[in-house]
């Protein structure tokens, strides 16, 4: 299986200078790559080949091939202080994208984030350390602590965010946030990183307004309300900056005003705090279920409404379906989305429909068998019925099976 491990680099002087300075060798080689298309296109503009299959002259627009753009950059590194195959996957980047997108890239300015490509050979990893270009950084590494050993040299065996003994490196970057903070990315394959699941339930899950979601077992996922507490500290430092400009205005001295890194640090918290979140609520799920039916709730269509939009951006609504869809083929579970359709309007005893219930409307009573359902709950069971026996109230959109 083929993942990727994201590590942090610490923040000291020399490492970031240093990231910041290949970084911009990086964009150099971007630029070039870019220059020299332009240039070329204004050169010949069309280059004319045969169809296979028809035998016809096609015209097509004289776009350089990736062996042919590594020709040109070849032999740079060494005065730009990168690795020989950080050249070529920076060629190689804009060749694919340029292919993708059919057009020519944006240029790479002092404005952009930070991105340093490299293939497997071109590092060395080793627990909390990571060589590149005869370049040392070091790493924030977790570490798992056993019971009854206190000497910290004596548990770096038990390292929790090292890479498995049967690991092998494929490509890997060093990239950096708005805060100016560099994170290594490494993608690797191996065989020791699946999940192993303890129970075989099957599970259908209504994502909702009030809670994140609710599970057939009647099971509930609260919402994680961060946007509140942002939204009272944010305001808190607007007003300090009015308060501080205010001030300035009046006084002929220069004042600095309250620094809008607070502000970023702010979000990038929320933002760590909600996916630590979703991450052990969607391990918990995976590991117990082999089976995950989930209403296919369209966050498109959410995200347009004023009201609605703050709910599932603050809830993190797709970070939590795409979590267990990829914990789901680590744990060899089947995951699947379906059509939540009539869901809260059926009973899920006697499967008749009744009609429209208000959203202010948390519990009813079927008129005819007489049971009291819990509208998510009621929801959750049968859009998982709905899955068993494809009845008419819901049709399949997205199905992954067992790997």
């Amino acid at each position: 299986m083929i993942t990727t491990y994201h590590y942090r680099i610490k923040d000291s002087g020399s490492g970031n200078k240093t990231l910041s300075k290949m970084s911009r060798s990086v964009n150099m080689v971007w630029n070039f790559c870019k220059a020299t298309q332009r240039d070329a296109l204004k050169n010949k503009p069309v280059k004319i080949i045969k169809d296979k299959k028809t035998g016809k002259e096609i015209s097509i627009p004289y776009f350089l091939s990736p062996s042919e753009m590594d020709e040109l950059v070849g032999g740079c590194s060494k005065e730009l202080g990168l690795h020989s195959q950080t050249v070529q996957a920076v060629s190689q980047e804009y060749t694919t994208r340029r292919r993708q997108f059919k057009k020519l890239l944006r240029w790479r300015s002092k404005k952009s984030l930070g991105w340093i490509p490299f293939k497997s050979s071109g590092i060395k990893f080793s627990g909390s350390r990571v060589k590149y270009a005869g370049q040392e950084f070091k790493l924030w590494n977790s570490y798992k602590k056993p019971r009854g050993i206190k000497n910290r040299e004596k548990y770096k065996d038990y390292d929790n965010r090292g890479l498995p003994d049967d690991a092998k490196i494929k490509t890997g970057s060093f990239s950096q946030d708005k805060r100016g903070h560099w994170y290594l990315n490494i993608v690797f394959e191996s065989e020791k990183i699946g999940i192993t699941r303890a129970d075989d339930q099957e599970i259908g899950i209504d994502i909702g307004i009030k809670t994140l979601a609710t599970c057939s077992n009647e099971e509930k996922i609260e919402r994680p309300n961060l946007r509140k507490i942002a939204l009272i500290k944010i305001r808190r430092l607007k007003k300090c900056q009015r308060y501080a400009q205010k001030k300035q205005s009046k006084s002929k001295k220069y004042s600095p005003l309250p620094k809008l890194k607070q502000e970023k640090n702010l979000h990038a918290k929320i933002a760590n705090i909600r996916q630590d979140y979703l991450h052990k609520e969607s391990a918990k799920l995976v590991k117990k279920c082999s089976l995950i039916v989930v209403g296919d709730v369209p966050c498109k269509f959410m995200n347009r409404s004023k009201t609605l939009s703050g709910i599932s951006l603050d809830s993190g609504i797709g970070m939590f379906k795409n979590m267990m869809k990829y914990k789901a083929v680590r744990a060899a579970s089947t995951y699947t989305e379906f059509s939540e359709r009539n869901s809260t309007l059926t009973c899920s005893n006697c499967r008749k429909k009744r009609p429209r219930i208000e959203l202010g409307v948390r519990n009813w009573r079927c008129e005819i068998c007489g049971s009291v359902h819990d509208r998510d709950v009621n929801a959750a069971i049968n859009i998982l019925q709905a899955y068993r026996d494809n009845s008419h109230s819901g049709h399949a959109v997205l199905i992954h099976t067992k790997e």
